[in-house]
Order: structure tokens, then sequence, then C-alpha cells
């Protein structure tokens, strides 16, 4: 018995020995192809690309900290899907640039490809929809609310779309907008309580937009 444990003692160490030696060869080996590869990089490009490069190497670090934090607008996940809405109330000639940012952080942190939704509520002409670089293409969804009919959203039987029924449509039509939104929410919510947290988001709406509605009389 003895003899036994003994023998399985160093079956395990010479394992251990072993492990250790590989682990230091693929190191070594590691580092020797970096620098092979390093030094024969314009090779490397031409085999790869057919393009001859010519001039200094300049190496840099391996290592690639993400040290900023990124703050979207609205990150969920619905059906196992990852979504990322963006409002936009004008336009932002660096939004494709912040959408590229946003995605590479969202894969990084959750390991998923979020589908990216520009919400345009702003007047003219929307922003891009998409990144377009000589090397890559980020598209993403732009959805312009001008162009959305209010009633779609305001026929709505949830509050939370039929609210968002203010946002859609060209803004001539926003006074109107609004005062279909208050009507059909007394129509749907019963409860007092809810009725007037609604009308309080719905008064903060129309503080932005400049429209003047008057709850009560709507009520």
């Amino acid at each position: 018995m003895k003899n036994k444990r003994k023998h399985q003692r160093e079956k395990r160490e010479y394992k251990q020995k072993r492990e250790y030696r590989h682990k230091k060869e693929l190191k070594r080996f590691d580092l020797i192809l970096k620098e092979i590869i390093s030094r024969a990089a314009s090779k490397i490009i031409w085999l790869a690309t057919g393009r001859k490069v010519e001039g200094k190497l300049k190496m840099f670090p391996a290592e690639i900290r993400l040290a900023k934090s990124f703050y979207t607008d609205i990150l969920f996940e619905i059906g196992g899907e990852m979504f990322q809405i963006e409002i936009q109330a004008q336009q932002d000639k660096t939004m494709p640039e912040r959408m590229f940012k946003y995605y590479y952080a969202i894969v990084e942190k959750y390991k998923k490809e979020p589908t990216q939704i520009v919400l345009f509520v702003g007047r003219g002409k929307p922003p891009p929809s998409e990144l377009k670089t000589p090397k890559l293409t980020l598209k993403y969804e732009v959805l312009d609310m001008k162009k959305i009919d209010p009633d779609v959203l305001i026929k709505s039987d949830k509050p939370e779309e039929v609210i968002v029924g203010v946002l859609a449509g060209k803004y001539r039509e926003r006074p109107e907008a609004f005062s279909k939104v208050v009507k059909r929410i007394s129509e749907i919510v019963k409860s007092e309580k809810e009725v007037i947290k609604y009308m309080n988001d719905i008064n903060f709406l129309a503080s932005l937009f400049d429209v003047k509605i008057k709850v009560k009389q709507d009520l």
C-alpha cells in the first residue's frame, strides 16, 4: 500500500514537471514565432494581400485596454437578442463612430452582437445608417420619426406606446398629436394614479417641443 502511494505521488510529480516544461516551451516558441513574423512582416503582408509595403516597422504593445466607459441610451435583451437604442434630437457627425464604439464595447462585455437603432426625433436630415471605412462597414438602423404616422402609435392599447406617438410625425403636427395622446391615455388608463403619472410624462415632453396642453380640460 505504501509503495502504491509512493508510485502515485511520483507519477503525479512527473506529470506536473512535464506540463511545466511544455508550457515553458510553448511560451518560448510563441516569443520566437512573433519575432520571426515581425521581421518578415513585409513578406507576410505581400503574401496575404498582394501589396508591397516598405518602411520601418513600428511595434505597438500587444495589450489594448478599454479604459473609457461607454454609456448607451437604452440597452436590453429580448428573445435572446441584444438591442441598443440611441435617441438623437439633432444631427451629429460623430454618430457613426459612436455607434461603432458602442458596438465594440457591447460585444466585449456581453459577448453578443447587438442590433443597433438610432431613433431620430429631431428636425432636418437624420444621421447616416452606417460607418464605412476602407477596411470595415458597420450598419445600424435609423428610424426617422418624422416619417412615422402618429396614429400608428396612438391607437395602441399600451400607454407607453401611445405616449411615443408625440414623437412621431412632422413638427407642425405635434400639437394635434399631443391632444390625441392625452385623450387616448384617458380612455385606456383607468387608474387615476397612473393617469397622473402618464400626464406628467406628456407634460414634460410637451415642454421640450414648446407645445401647450391643458391636461385637466382634456380629461
